[in-house]
């Protein structure tokens, strides 16, 4: 029965290459291709990464006799890496699995399911983390040159260390699987941890020179460092130099607390799996209902359409979240800030600098291009309802506008502040950035009215796969890429203060005519679909 088992979840996982997620049908040969293609580009990105990186340590450290601290520094990497990138595919391959209830209701002991849930984990496991040791191992020996008990230990290392990621997966997996089976929307959940993962990828890569470098030059205290705090990366980086009681530490620790944990979860892997899924029920209370303008009900729909729908979020509001991002991560790039203040730019050029990386950043935003597509086959409903046209597009459009400019403003705010900004020049960004924002809105409903999708199946296919997002996004690009432009033809001469309000015009000039073409031909397009 276990091999049963076993075959079925491989299948499954294996289904990805052949079987359509959207249409559950086989994928074409062409389609397979493009898939197995892409996991190669993204395999051999990561793979050239951390083989540079470990290009950059090995030979000082093997160098400076710290070949260990090389290795435990390059298992710390990897086990983050394992764990990134199983974690919460651990919570939903194990305890929200849609099949758990049939698999339980059979003959079946609780730890099989289990264990034919955690081995095609491990094996992901080990795939991720061999992006990083493989490398690392292959730049060791082309150094050291290769020796039959360095390679052992290197194999021992390799297929050992994921034991210790699965068990912080299956630990971490458990935790979120408890806390959010008692939370009603897990949206807000999954985009806080999106919003986190983006931001400390961003401040690493920053970073990471100086982190290389601290490394090379601070190896003894590093290493110390590590023995005292990462005590099992300390162990796996003895073990990779071939150090007997290294090598048997390791195998203790991560078999140990891998089995410590397989065995806690196999025990409460049934009462975990079977909780009540939502939050606690609503007690119902009589009281006198409220009632609300036809703009705020519609506005309301909007918000409530796409806040329900995380994929919508983030594939309409990538540039919200990039905003939310550049505004977390500026202050700890102070060092960065204090050089562009110190240095002779001109303020005007620092201005036009910052104004176009917001630009092109708040105009990623493009709620609007899909909004009519969305309504789909319930477009009847909203005709049907005593609302005029006008109010529907204003209620679209007063939605974008609410989402994507108040994280401009605060970016702009607090980068102005950093960067020492004139208060007025400051207040000219504002202005320009709100008229984009204005514009991007008024041409993505443009654009969505005259390509609109209504015969989706899945809602994340009218922004995903759509034609009117497509061009409202390189539409934004253009116009800031025309702002980057026309500063360098003529802004110049006329400064930055004249040159934001110029743009500031020119963009709401465009934007009031998509207004009028809305009143009249577009509310005609919208009641003919």
């Amino acid at each position: 029965m276990l091999k049963a088992l076993l075959k079925k979840q491989f299948l499954e996982t294996a289904s990805f290459f052949f079987i359509g997620r959207k249409s559950g049908k086989k994928l074409s040969k062409l389609g397979v291709l493009g898939i197995l293609l892409l996991l190669a580009y993204a395999t051999g990105g990561v793979g050239f990464m951390m083989w540079e990186l470990s290009k950059t340590l090995c030979a000082p450290l093997v160098q400076a006799g710290l070949s260990w601290v090389y290795f435990a520094f390059v298992a710390t990497i990897a086990t983050g890496l394992g764990v990134l990138g199983s974690v919460f595919a651990t919570k939903s391959k194990v305890y929200e699995a849609k099949d758990n209830d049939f698999l339980l209701s059979l003959p079946l002991k609780p730890w099989a399911v289990l264990f034919s849930r955690v081995l095609p984990l491990y094996l992901m496991t080990l795939f991720f983390q061999s992006l990083v040791l493989l490398p690392a191992f292959a730049q060791y020996f082309i150094l050291v040159g290769v020796q039959i008990p360095l390679l052992l230990c290197a194999l021992v290392v390799l297929f050992a260390l994921p034991l210790g990621a699965l068990a912080l997966c299956l630990l971490l997996g458990w935790l979120v699987a408890l806390v959010t089976a008692r939370i009603r929307s897990k949206n807000l959940l999954t985009l806080l941890f999106t919003t986190v993962f983006l931001v400390a990828y961003f401040l690493i890569i920053g970073k990471i020179n100086e982190y290389l470098t601290f490394v090379i030059l601070h190896g003894e205290a590093v290493g110390q460092t590590m023995k005292t705090s990462l005590f099992p990366l300390y162990l796996a980086g003895l073990a990779c130099v071939g150090d007997g009681v290294g090598l048997l530490g390791f195998l203790a620790v991560f078999g140990g607390v891998f089995a410590l944990s397989y065995f806690v979860l196999s025990k409460t892997f049934l009462r975990v799996v079977t909780v009540k899924r939502g939050a606690k029920k609503r007690v119902y209370r009589e009281k006198a209902g409220k009632s609300s303008s036809v703009f705020f009900a519609l506005f309301k729909r909007e918000s409530t359409r796409i806040f329900k729908n995380l994929m919508l979020l983030l594939n309409g509001g990538i540039g919200v979240v990039l905003l939310l991002i550049l505004c977390i991560v500026a202050p700890f790039n102070m060092e960065l800030i204090r050089q562009i203040n110190a240095s002779p730019i001109p303020k005007d050029e620092v201005a036009s600098i910052l104004v176009s990386i917001l630009c092109f950043i708040a105009s990623s935003t493009v709620f609007t291009a899909s909004s009519v597509s969305l309504e789909g086959e319930t477009l009847w409903i909203l005709r049907s309802s005593p609302v005029k046209t006008e109010q529907i597009f204003k209620a679209k459009t007063a939605f974008h506008l609410a989402i994507a400019f108040p994280p401009a403003l605060v970016g702009a705010i607090e980068l102005c502040a950093l960067l020492k900004i004139p208060a007025l020049t400051c207040l000219c960004i504002l202005l320009t950035l709100f008229a984009l924002c204005f514009l991007c809105a008024k041409f993505g409903l443009f654009v969505n009215l005259k390509f609109p999708n209504l015969h989706w199946t899945n809602e994340i296919t009218a922004v995903k796969q759509s034609v009117s997002t497509l061009l409202a996004t390189f539409f934004g690009w253009g116009a800031s890429a025309l702002f980057v432009g026309g500063w360098f033809l003529f802004g110049q001469g006329l400064g930055i203060r004249i040159y934001l309000l110029l743009c500031s015009l020119v963009f709401a000039s465009f934007g009031v005519m998509l207004y009028l073409w809305e009143r009249k031909k577009g509310k005609t397009v919208f009641e003919n679909l």
